[in-house]
């Protein structure tokens, strides 16, 4: 498939780069503040609004279908209409529906504007990746793009800190209009600072965008794409969101069980600002092969020894440093396809991804219901972690065999 980007901006190439990274990532930390700090709003919503947790399942469900929604159909939607102009609307959507959201009286209002703003949300990651990617430096594509997109993880694991604070300084819907504001502040300068890649396509107009990612040599690269996104959420969303309850379960406190699950997060960080530093000069395929590996490595030995609290702690961001490496995947899904598509397969392969959330969320309930004991319980997250590594050797040797390193 023939297509390139470039772009008439006066801008010198090398302020260009850093303008379009700096604006993207700063969209992708409010993305990471607004999925983490959401779930720091329910336990003073269950205060506030005198009804049992139970009653948010919806909420948080219907904020995960909307990330889906979003991924899918607006990744369409940026290779169609443009990236600049769709992910302008998409942080506008999810800045005004998170104001919205600080004046709901109920957990069904909640979860409609959850899922609404979930597809903001989820169509604002591929469509940042893809915008990026466009003017990302020949030589340094992959350090570019994993730098960029450490802003959700970043935001992710400050949000939560911010939005604890919040609720404790001023209430539950100080998140939301936090989460509201810093979005629609950022609208004008990215108004004004984002250039839009102008892609010249070499054959007639794709009117299929989801079928070209199956044309042209490209349905290998696809279909392993999305299912190295799925095992790679499930995996991460299994421990970030049941590890606490599964310490909690042996004896550790609450406080210990929220640190452990702090340092994970840590390992999240790190991992992507390690890979991006000899991702261009190894191949970013074999680094993140390395990262998931060594990740999924930490999970089994968990699952195998389960060791005292603070070892415990120290091997958990270890498994950090594999659920990390998510932003070298996203990079991977951008840079997979050429200009004219490149936002719909982002999308795509992250919306696979998003049903992996969805999974790890249910995968873990069910096995906390069977009366798994902690050890099995990470002896089973071991398993899609491993296949995401063994996955993304696969796509490496077969991108590295045509030459697409």
């Amino acid at each position: 498939m023939g297509a390139e980007a470039s772009t008439t901006s006066p801008v010198p190439a090398a302020r260009l780069h850093l303008k379009v990274a700096w604006l993207c990532g700063v969209v992708l930390f409010l993305e990471g503040y607004d999925i983490a700090a959401v779930g720091y709003a329910v336990p003073a919503l269950v205060d506030a609004w005198k009804i049992p947790a139970a009653s948010f399942t919806k909420v948080l469900t219907a904020g995960n279908i909307g990330l889906l929604l979003g991924s899918v159909w607006v990744g369409l939607l940026g290779d169609r209409l443009g990236r600049k102009p769709v992910l302008i609307r998409c942080v506008v959507a999810f800045g005004v529906l998170s104001l919205v959201s600080a004046f709901v009286g109920s957990p069904l209002q909640l979860a409609g504007l959850r899922l609404l703003t979930g597809v903001g949300l989820g169509g604002s990651l591929p469509i940042a990746v893809a915008l990026a990617s466009d003017f990302a430096p020949r030589m340094a594509k992959g350090r570019f793009l994993i730098f960029m997109s450490t802003g959700v993880p970043v935001g992710f694991s400050l949000g939560g800190l911010l939005g604890s604070w919040l609720v404790r300084r001023f209430g539950w819907p100080a998140i939301f209009v936090t989460g509201g504001v810093l979005p629609l502040a950022m609208v004008p300068l990215l108004a004004i600072g984002l250039p839009e890649p102008m892609v010249v396509r070499t054959e007639p107009w794709l009117h299929n965008l989801v079928l070209a990612l199956f044309q042209n040599g490209l349905a290998t690269t696809t279909i392993l794409l999305w299912a190295i996104n799925a095992f790679s959420l499930m995996s991460t969303f299994f421990i970030l969101l049941w590890t606490p309850a599964i310490l909690h379960s042996t004896g550790a406190s609450l406080s210990q069980a929220i640190l452990a699950t702090t340092i994970y997060s840590a390992g999240v960080i790190a991992s992507p600002l390690l890979a991006a530093l000899i991702a261009d000069q190894v191949g970013i395929e074999r680094v993140m092969t390395c990262g998931l590996a060594f990740g999924a490595l930490c999970v089994l030995t968990i699952g195998l020894f389960y060791p005292r609290f603070w070892l415990l702690s120290l091997v958990l961001c270890g498994a950090g440093i594999g659920g990390g490496c998510q932003a070298g995947i996203n990079t991977i899904s951008a840079l997979a396809y050429p200009p004219s598509i490149r936002s719909t397969g982002a999308g795509w392969a992250l919306g696979a991804g998003r049903v992996g959330t969805i999974g790890g969320a249910l995968l873990g309930g069910v096995v906390l219901a069977l009366g798994f004991r902690a050890q099995k319980i990470f002896l089973v997250a071991s398993i899609p972690a491993f296949g995401t590594a063994l996955l993304m050797a696969v796509l490496g040797q077969l991108r590295s065999n045509s030459g697409n390193r």
